[in-house]
């Protein structure tokens, strides 16, 4: 036999809570949207000058390679792998 018996509780008391969640997420989502608005405008800034850079150097390898033939790529990566 079960002897477990749920407290009762009022119908207000649910409805206010849930009313008190409902506030508290708009406010955790205006708060939140400020954030991560910056945030995004940042790394979005930062991802689009890593491609612009990554681009440049291919760019750059490929005209070099074709015009004197030399690995640009090969130099750059011997040079980092190379040990001191």
């Amino acid at each position: 036999m079960n002897a477990y018996r749920p407290t009762p509780t009022s119908h207000w008391v649910t409805i206010l809570k849930i009313l008190l969640l409902i506030i508290a997420l708009y406010f955790t989502a205006v708060i939140l949207s400020h954030v991560f608005a910056w945030f995004f405008s940042v790394a979005f800034v930062i991802i689009r000058i890593a491609v612009y850079f990554v681009t440049s150097i291919l760019v750059l390898h490929f005209f070099i390679k074709l015009i004197f033939g030399y690995d640009l790529l090969g130099f750059i990566f011997s040079s980092i792998r190379r040990p001191w």
